[in-house]
Formats: structure tokens, sequence, C-alpha cells
């Protein structure tokens, strides 16, 4: 960069040099937006009227209301009647292309992250960390003294089985009470600004534009405000990188109405200057080139013909250095003070006391709007809430959040740019096939009038070749001759047949059509697969999936772009939240979301200023991505290397590292578990054999002790009945001998008496034998004497 003439200016722009009491004044702010709106305007070699342009016809393809007049001329329809009749209508193939897109770049689902990184906050997670190692390491020992003494140590807390599980610990579960309320707030202030509408906004403006941005800034009535910016509308300085960090001023040009402009500027301009905007404006804009000067009122209200005027203002900032000055000096006690002074202050150089020039330097963005083509500028000034990192407070940032994928030297190439060509091609072969329809012919014939003459009609009379053209439209039958008017055969057909219609060029053009249509899908990367056009009825589904995967890639530049947009979105939230607590009424608005107790909720937003904060975004996987999880997944549980509720919670992690990480620590700890369980059973196996060998010795052992019981009380029941055996035999002997003895103390004793019985029994036997003797004979001299019967009959009938 070199200066130009007056060396006060800079390639057309207010020297940054100028001390910061020039800095602040109207005359600078004027200079340095009038320099970019120049630029913008008329500088051919920024190209920002030529981009403007072309997002202007962008956009009208992207909608589909491209102008048909280059059509038109393309296809010379001055004085052809022919077209007359065609629909010029575009034909909406780019809205379709674009719709598909957008579409599919909405609806990715991401999470914002806050994780604070400052040296507190650091130190707090380290001593966390530190903690759960603790518990790992004494969890064993824990569990031993609670197994002998039987009282419980420790609660139900999650404890570590390896360092690699306190890694993914702090990674996913551990959150700081700062940064749960930070993503709250951040959450939050995204939901009240309607940033999804925004983000549709975004995204169509890099497909269609090739360019996106947002701008974040903070009301004293509704906190952070989040606001899509309209790329058509933006003016930058140069950048060399696609996200515009490196720029030094941006701005936007919009039109409002004067009577607006009175209520933004308030006294700032006197009712003379009003005249002279509207003199300069007078006839542009759609503005009426005569009008009053003169007030009237008009519902109560001092009124002027030009406060309906519309002009244009470019609201702007931009980035320069402020120096800050100040002076250390002694006093008479001893101490010193440190005194703020103006950038042009210089030391005296006869001091009676020590004095010390203590200087830096620190970025400030000026603000203000300025009115395009005039000299007046409004509400300019040193923007109030910079945003600044914590971390390097000498530091500031624009407001404005740009993207621009694939820049280079200010320029890029949109998708719709790409199919702009192509869609051409497209609205010319739709006009040409309209025209091949309007102009083809209807099926006809060729009659050979000569065969039909002077044909006989049987009754004396003849056809005309009419009628017989009429009898063969109705019936199909052809009455004809065969001679010719000389009397000659001939071999002629009286009608043949003509096909007409729109022949062969109808296909020529449909072919073109559907060429333009595959060029639009090759230079995009959009496919059947992803706008499901024409899905291929013999592909596999895994053939269909590689497809979309690969028109995923082709658009992923995109998709990076609105992500890199939403990411700072968010970190330029996180600054301005910490500021809100100046804000009295904001922060009481924000308290009541961010915590769960009014108390907590303050505690924590006075904590948020003081923290650092890294930003970062969750992104659900791609279907690639989940396609590769789920194979590792179902390959990991068809090996019982996972269960399924740890399936269930890797598939819920939406970022992919984590969820690898996660399979990867899950399915170690499930076979360690396994091998636990293994070897815990293996040990229980053994310690049942051992007792099983131990219970079978027992029963052995009481066996033998039962038989040698046994054995002993046989061998005593039998020593005990041998023992009874003689005592009772010896008894019986006693017995018998005292029987022996006493028998044959009877049997003397009936000796003596049977001999003196026996004498008597032989006497008295003899006296009865002598009897019976005399009375026998007595009967045997009365049975000879025949005075009685046979012997023994009487003594039977006495017997009856």
């Amino acid at each position: 960069m070199t200066f130009n003439e007056d060396k006060k200016k800079l390639n057309g722009y207010p020297s940054p040099l100028a001390t910061n009491e020039e800095k602040a004044t109207k005359e600078y702010g004027l200079e340095y937006f009038r320099a970019m709106y120049y630029q913008w305007h008329n500088n051919a070699d920024v190209y920002f009227r030529d981009i403007k342009m072309r997002y202007v016809k962008n956009r009208a393809y992207a909608e589909g209301n491209q102008d048909v007049g280059k059509y038109k001329d393309l296809l010379d329809v001055e004085g052809d009647s022919s077209y007359l009749n065609i629909d010029w209508s575009p034909v909406s193939i780019v809205p379709k292309f674009v719709d598909v897109i957008v579409n599919g770049m909405v609806n990715q689902d991401y999470d914002v992250k806050a994780k604070s990184i400052d040296p507190v906050a650091t130190s707090e997670r380290h001593e966390q960390k530190k903690k759960m190692y603790a518990d790992m390491m004494m969890s064993p020992l824990i569990a031993k003294i609670e197994d002998k003494t039987g009282m419980k140590l420790t609660n139900d807390n999650f404890v570590a089985e390896s360092s690699e599980e306190i890694e993914m610990y702090m990674a996913m579960n551990y959150k700081q009470s700062v940064e749960i309320a930070l993503e709250k707030a951040i959450e939050y202030t995204m939901d009240i600004n309607d940033y999804e509408n925004i983000k549709r906004y975004m995204i169509r403006d890099l497909v269609v534009l090739g360019i996106c941005a947002a701008k974040t800034e903070m009301s004293k009535t509704e906190g952070v405000k989040i606001r899509h910016v309209d790329p058509e509308n933006l003016i930058t300085s140069f950048s060399a990188k696609p996200d515009y960090k490196n720029i030094r001023h941006a701005g936007e040009i919009y039109s409002m109405t004067i009577a607006d402009l009175k209520q933004q500027a308030g006294d700032e301009f006197s009712e003379d200057d009003y005249i002279n905007i509207a003199k300069q404006y007078a006839g542009k804009n759609n503005n009426p080139m005569n009008y009053g000067t003169t007030a009237y009122y008009e519902n109560g209200a001092e009124t002027y013909d030009y406060d309906k005027f519309s002009v244009n203002v470019l609201d702007a900032e931009f980035i320069t250095s402020h120096s800050l000055n100040y002076e250390k000096k002694e006093n008479k006690h001893g101490g010193y003070s440190v005194n703020k002074k103006p950038s042009n202050y210089r030391q005296p150089k006869k001091s009676k006391t020590k004095r010390e020039s203590i200087g830096s330097t620190v970025k400030v963005v000026y603000t203000g709007k300025y009115i395009a083509g005039t000299d007046y500028i409004f509400n300019y000034g040193l923007m109030k809430d910079m945003p600044r990192p914590k971390s390097n407070l000498a530091e500031t940032k624009l407001s404005y959040i740009i993207y621009q994928p694939n820049l280079y030297k200010m320029k890029s190439r949109s998708l719709v740019d790409r199919m702009i060509p192509f869609a051409d091609q497209i609205q010319l072969a739709h006009l040409k096939i309209q025209h091949v329809l309007a102009k083809a012919r209807p099926k006809g014939a060729a009659f050979e009038v000569g065969a039909l003459e002077n044909v006989s009609k049987g009754d004396g009379g003849t056809f005309t070749p009419m009628e017989l053209q009429e009898i063969y439209d109705q019936t199909g039958n052809v009455y004809y001759r065969r001679m010719d008017d000389e009397g000659n055969m001939t071999n002629a057909m009286p009608i043949q047949e003509l096909e007409n219609g729109i022949g062969r060029d109808f296909a020529t053009l449909i072919n073109v059509y559907k060429h333009n249509l595959q060029m639009i899908r090759d230079v995009t990367g959009v496919n059947e697969a992803r706008d499901a056009s024409k899905p291929s009825s013999e592909a596999l589904v895994g053939v269909q999936k590689l497809a979309l995967l690969a028109s995923n890639n082709a658009t992923r530049d995109i998709n990076d772009a609105y992500l890199n947009v939403t990411k700072r979105v968010s970190q330029s939230i996180t600054i301005r939240m910490q500021d809100l607590v100046n804000f009295k009424g904001l922060h009481g608005m924000y308290v009541n979301v961010i915590g769960d107790s009014s108390m907590n909720s303050i505690n924590m937003m006075k904590k948020l200023s003081i923290h650092e904060f890294g930003i970062t975004l969750d992104i659900a996987p791609d279907e690639e991505e989940k396609q590769i999880m789920e194979q590792n997944i179902q390959v990991s549980i068809a090996q019982k290397e996972l269960r399924l509720e740890d399936a269930i919670a890797i598939r819920s992690v939406k970022n992919v590292k984590m969820a690898n990480q996660m399979l990867v620590l899950r399915r170690a700890k499930y076979q360690k578990e396994q091998r636990t369980m293994a070897q815990q059973a293996s040990e229980q196996n053994a310690k049942l054999q051992q007792q099983s060998a131990q219970q079978a010795a027992q029963l052995k052992q009481q066996e033998l002790q039962a038989e040698m019981q046994i054995e002993q009380a046989r061998v005593q029941a039998k020593a005990q009945a041998d023992m009874q055996l003689k005592q009772l035999d010896y008894q019986l002997k006693e017995q018998f001998e005292q029987a022996q003895h006493t028998r044959r103390l009877r049997e003397i004793e009936l000796s003596n008496l049977g001999k003196e019985g026996t004498a008597s029994i032989q006497g008295g036997v003899r006296q009865a034998v002598q009897q019976q003797s005399a009375v026998n004979q007595s009967q045997m001299i009365e049975q000879r004497q025949g005075r009685r019967g046979p012997l023994g009959e009487k003594e039977k009938e006495e017997k009856e």
C-alpha cells in the first residue's frame, strides 16, 4: 500500500495513523464511509456493482423468474408468428435443485457445546480428574473393607475402571456449571431470534450466491440479537480468506424514508439538512421531482412532502487502532498517581517530579450511518459493548460474520452459477419443443386423382374423387381404376398415407433437454439418488446409498460454510453474554433460563464474565458415517462383544469421534467383564468340584464310619447275644437240673405212693374182675336157660 498525493489518505481512505481525537470526528467517519460507498458504487476494480448484478440474476434463476428476453433474441422470434402461442414461462429446473440442496442441509442436526478453557476452569477440571483417578485406585480396597465389615462406605456415583473411561467421562459427561449455563443461554438466544429461519436464509444464499452473512449486536431491550444479512447489500473490504476474518470494514446498503431517518438521527440534522437530502434524492428511488418544503399537519403531526422520500443509507463499521496514553507521576508523599492523557500529550521538559509515560494500543470499532451520495453522517462514534475475548482484551471484532467458500480474488462461483448455462439450454430446448409441436402437421394422404376419376357406381353413374375420399375416410374402403385415361393398365396405388406429425426433431430436442439436465447434475453433484427423481429399479440399496453419499460430498463445502458461521455466531453470543451482566433488565431476563433457581442463575451469570470459553459443534453423523458406525456395532453384537444397551448409548452420541471411542471402550469393558465372568465361573466350577470331592470323601468316610459302627454294633450285639444265650442256657440248665431234681424227688415220692396204690388197685381190680366174672357166669347161665338173649344186647338197649 502507498499513500496518495495528499499524504493523508491510504488508497482513498483516511489515514489509520490519525489521532484518537481525529478519528472521533464526523469528518473522519464521513470520509471513510464515503470511500466505502465509492468502491461499491463506482470502482470497477472491486466488482461490487457486477457482483450485485450477478446476485440479482442468480436469485431470478433460483426462483424460476429469469428474464425470457434473451431467449427471444436467441430464437429470433421477431416477425415469426409461429411463436405467438408458445408459453415463455421458465422451466423450474434450477429451483428444484436449489430446494433439494437447501432442504437437505436445513435438517442437519447439531448441538452447540461450550467448554471453559481459562486457567480457573482448567484447574477445576484437573482436580475432578484427579479425584476420579483416586476413586478408581481406592475402589478395590474400599470393596474389600465393605465386604469384611458389611458397611457401605461409598455412594452410587460413577467409578471408572480405566484411564480411558476417565477421559471419556470428562469429554462427554463432565460439565461445569458455567458451561451448562452458557449452553442454555446460547440455545435460548438462538431460539428467540428464530435462528432456524436465519439458517435457511444463509444456506440458500450459499447455494444461490456462494456467500452468506449474519450480524450479531446487543440491544438494551431485547438482549443479543442475530440478524441475517443480505449479501446483495453487503459491502466489505478486500479479503483473501473465505471467513473474512481479515477485513477492515463491513456494512450494508438499505433504503429508508426521510421520516424514518428523522427518528433515527434525532436532532443531529436540521430541517434544512433534510431539505438538502431530499433535493439530492429527487427523481431517484422513485421519488418525485417536484415537492413542497412547507410543513403541514397530518393526523396532528407536522409533515413535509419529502418525508416519504426514499434514501439510501450505508450502515457500516470499521476497525482501527486506538492509543491509550497514561502518565505515572510521583507525588510529594512518596507515592504516585496515574492519569489519562490525550494522544498528542508531551511531557514537560523541565519537571520537578518524576514522570513516566505508559501507553498501549488496542483495536476499536467505529460505527455510523452514511446517507449515500451526500455529505451527511449520523450515529457515528465508538461501538458500544465491543466484543472482546477475555484472553486478549486488546483485540475486537466486527459484528458481521461472513463466509464465502472457494474464494479467489473476491470471487467465487455458486452452484446456481454452474447451473445457469445448462438451464438456458434446457429452456431453449423446451421452447423449441413447443415450437415443433405448434408447427406439426396432422397425418394426411396423397391421392392419385387419375385412378379415382370416372369410377363407375354400377348404375350408370360415376363417383367424383371427393366422394371417394369421403367413402375412404368413413369406411376405409377404396374404389379406383387400374386403367389410365389412355386405357393402359397401371400399378400405382390410388391413396398413400402421409405420416407428417412432429418427425425426428422432437426426439432430438428431448435428447438435448436430457443432456443438459444431466450436465446440471454433473456440475453440481446432485445426482438422481439425492433428488429422488429417477431411482434405478435395478440398483441395489447399497449402490443407491453410495450415490447419495457421493452427492453429499460434492456439496460439503456449503455445509461446512454454514456450520462455520453458526459456530462463530455462537462464539459472538458467548462474548456478548459475558457483557450482559452490565444490563440489569436483560440480566433478569436470562436468569430464569440459565439456572434452576434465581440465586443459582445469578451466580452463574456472574461467573460467565470471568471465564474464557471454547465453542464447538457436535454435528450428527451423516449417512456414510452412520452406516460405518452401524456396521461396527452390528459386528460387535454378532460377536457378542457388545451389549444392546451399549449400542443404544453409542447411537445417541452425535460426535462420530466420541462415538467410535465409546464403541472401543464399551467393547473392551464388556470383553473384560466376559473374561471376569468366565474366570469367576471357572473358579466357581473348580470350587464346586472341590466341594463335591470333599463331600464325596466325607460321604465315604461317613460310610466307613457307619460300616465300622454297624460292625461294632453287630459284634457287640453278637457278644451280648452270646452272653445272653449262655445266661439263658445256664438258667435253663439250672432250671432243668432243678426240674430233674424235683422230678426225681417226685418220682421217689410217687414211687412210694405208687407202691401203696398199686397194691390197693391191684386188690380192687382183682375184686372187680372177680365180680364181673361172676356176673358173666350168671348171665351165661341165664342164656343157657333161655331167660335172656345174647350177651351185650341188653346193655345196648339200656344205653339207648
